[in-house]
């Protein structure tokens, strides 16, 4: 059996240490995705990623909830603050709790953003959101809809495979119910995307307990995997940076430099190649339907 293995590198354009990092990563072969905010500064320089690293896939990172829109603030007046910006993440998802976010100046700013990254980069092979804004109630299924009638064939999936640091995926779940019953309710949401045609890994690992999400612990929590459950693929989401940028980075700071440090070593892909781990692509989900 296959043991394919997707490391996707989130936040490419958001500045320069991002993207060093990860074109580092993708350079050694262990990054094989990553995905662009089509708002950020340094967002244009996806245009050659295609062209410098042509077996990774590039998509893209749906922005709701840091800088400011693509479309002008005042045709977006419940997404943004009066300066303009983007609310927070925070406010976000109160706003759309409440009621206060019209979801057609959603599907609006999605699509304007992904119309700005196919003209500088080609149609997307991916989409997620930057932190995670889509995953709340009535929305998640409203980005997957948009995500469809814009040809974007996969998505991230947000299935749960808990590796938990020094104990079991079971005992953690007793542990933690809260963190259970969302689990549970985001799958129903992912394979109902699934049965409508999306394509997406089988799981995201998340990994409690390990220091700097686990990546340093990475051909350990390969290992603890129920492989047996997995038909294409799990993904595991990372975030590099060459250095700590203030006022951008939020509460990933120095997990970021680790994983920079982790990943840039090309003797990991040869780690996991030895237990059976192949480093793949989103395509890697067309050639296993």
């Amino acid at each position: 059996m296959t043991r394919r293995l997707i490391i996707t590198a989130d936040d490419y354009g958001m500045c320069g240490s991002v993207n060093d990092a990860i074109e580092e990563c993708l350079g050694a072969g262990t990054v094989r995705a990553t995905c662009a905010m089509v708002n950020m500064p340094l967002f244009n320089a996806t245009a050659d990623l295609r062209q410098k690293f042509p077996s990774c896939s590039v998509g893209i990172h749906w922005t709701l909830t840091q800088g400011r829109p693509l479309l002008p603030s005042p045709q977006l007046p419940t997404l943004c603050s009066p300066d303009g910006e983007f609310h927070s993440v925070l406010e976000f998802r109160r706003r759309w709790m409440r009621g206060r976010i019209d979801g057609d100046e959603i599907r609006n700013e999605l699509k304007a953003q992904c119309r700005h990254f196919s003209q500088v980069a080609g149609t997307p092979d991916f989409w997620n959101t930057h932190q995670n804004s889509h995953v709340l109630p009535r929305l998640f299924a409203l980005f997957v809809r948009v995500g469809q009638e814009l040809g974007i064939p996969a998505m991230r999936s947000h299935r749960r495979l808990t590796v938990p640091c020094k104990m079991s995926s079971l005992r953690h779940n007793l542990s933690h119910p809260l963190y259970w019953f969302k689990g549970q309710v985001i799958a129903r949401w992912a394979a109902k995307a699934a049965a409508g045609g999306v394509l997406m890994p089988d799981g995201r690992v998340y990994t409690p307990g390990y220091d700097g999400a686990g990546i340093a612990s990475l051909p350990e929590i390969i290992e603890r995997i129920e492989w047996s459950s997995v038909r294409k693929a799990v993904e595991v989401v990372v975030h590099p940076a060459t250095r700590v940028e203030e006022g951008l980075f939020g509460s990933l700071k120095e997990s970021r430099l680790l994983e920079y440090k982790v990943l840039r070593d090309p003797s990991l892909k040869e780690q996991l190649y030895r237990k059976g781990v192949e480093l793949a692509s989103f395509e890697s989900l067309r050639a296993t339907t």
